[in-house]
């Protein structure tokens, strides 16, 4: 467990623990985290490919994140001491910044070297800055903000079934067996283009986070007993029971969690108020999960001085010029919708068969495979362009060295799909 020390500039008080385990079927574990509460820095990673080449990966991918964020430590402090919209937008720029860096980082080394052709890795990244969580995600390792009592997935699983569900291609009974759960559509050093998930969230006191790869995730299909476990005195015991259950019920994956529990959360007022000095706030809503209002987006735009809020609405598919210029960025409010109820957890060792880990169609159903990834508009050598209608165009982000001038989005909304099971070798040699 480690502390952050109350600082008044940062108007909020955080605990940490972070556990990893290799699990009951890896020799290895390729799963990479790191912590910095005092900073707030938070991140998980889950590497794949073959020869150890997704413990690179997943080391490479955080080691990068890490490095950036520490370089932006002043922009950081800045908005901490003073929130601004502009402030706001330029947290978000420089933490998916962080992520196209380790990106590029992780793509480059596996064009080069032949042992690693292919690796790449999942990643969840919490940067919280004041009372104030900004999260980039990529893959489907998970985070999860749990609140009163109640647990809500904020991040996407950026995998063919989850794409075929939202788009009614698949019941999510048929996803829970299909091997496509297991099929990434976005994943870290892959490809050369990577897609960057973005989701805000205004913390309050009591509040609980939880980031975590699929080893864990896996055997919680059941949101309600993420928020049982989490919602304890003392978090990070609770994590840890989490980990031994995740090897009780299967451990077929290397298991890591990282939860992080806000303390305090100090409304510091200034003496006077610029102009430009903002402060986030609750959208109207009694109830933070009501099953009865839409889902919110914020819609980055440039031009504008605040983000626009506009709840998710069926539009036509988007064309693949258009994913490129798209950077949706979802905020966490007070009227996200209750996520479906799911089967119970599933029973010590009883998991439904597997199907490993890759950006494209493996394994004995790998001749099924081509036809779904065609059906999601993908293919074996492309990412889905089909992807739901709810995706939403914003402004394009300026290029960097690092990172390439476009960016393809694969934003799949939010549905959580119980009973996935990545097998055991997911590629490694």
């Amino acid at each position: 467990m480690a502390a952050a020390p109350l600082d008044e500039a940062s108007r909020v008080a955080l605990e940490a623990w972070l556990v990893t385990d290799v699990g009951i079927v890896r020799e290895h574990n390729e799963d990479s985290a790191y912590m910095e509460p005092s900073n707030g820095f938070f991140i998980v990673a889950d590497g794949m490919g073959g020869h150890a080449a997704g413990e690179v990966a997943s080391a490479m991918a955080v080691d990068s994140v890490r490095k950036s964020l520490e370089g932006s430590r002043t922009e950081i402090d800045m908005f901490k001491r003073a929130p601004t919209d502009a402030g706001r937008r330029g947290i978000v720029q420089l933490l998916q910044s962080a992520v196209l860096s380790a990106h590029q980082a992780v793509f480059q080394r596996g064009q080069h070297e032949a042992d690693k052709a292919g690796m790449g890795t999942t990643l969840d990244v919490v940067l919280i800055a004041g009372p104030e969580a900004f999260v980039a995600h990529v893959g489907d390792s998970r985070t999860y903000l749990v609140r009163d009592g109640r647990s809500s997935q904020i991040t996407t699983d950026h995998t063919v079934a989850e794409v075929l569900v939202i788009e009614g291609k698949l019941t999510i009974e048929e996803a829970q067996v299909s091997p496509l759960r297991t099929i990434l559509v976005n994943a870290i050093g892959v490809s050369a283009d990577v897609g960057v998930e973005m989701a805000h969230v205004t913390l309050r006191r009591g509040d609980r986070l939880l980031l975590c790869s699929d080893g864990l995730h896996d055997y919680f299909p059941v949101e309600e007993e993420i928020a049982q476990k989490l919602s304890a005195d003392a978090p990070g015991d609770a994590l840890k029971d989490m980990v031994e259950l995740a090897k009780t019920r299967g451990g077929h994956d290397n298991i890591t969690g990282v939860a992080v529990q806000v303390t305090d959360v100090f409304e510091a007022v200034p003496a006077h108020i610029d102009g430009d000095l903002t402060h986030p706030g609750d959208l109207p809503g009694a109830n933070p999960f009501a099953s009865d209002e839409p889902t919110e987006t914020a819609v980055l735009d440039h031009t504008s001085a605040l983000p626009t809020i506009l709840p998710v609405v069926p539009t036509s598919p988007l064309t693949p010029s258009q994913l490129k210029a798209t950077q949706p960025m979802h905020i966490v409010v007070d009227n996200e919708p209750e996520p479906p109820k799911l089967a119970p957890p599933p029973a010590a060792g009883v998991m439904p068969e597997a199907a490993p880990k890759a950006e494209v169609a493996a394994g004995p159903d790998a001749e099924a495979a081509p036809e779904a990834l065609a059906s999601a508009g993908g293919s074996a050598d492309t990412k889905p362009t089909g992807l739901p209608a709810h995706v939403i165009e914003a402004a394009n982000q300026p290029a960097t060295e690092a990172a390439p001038t476009e960016i393809a989005t694969a934003d799949t909304g939010r549905l959580s799909v119980p009973g996935k099971d990545k097998d055991a070798d997911k590629d490694a040699g």
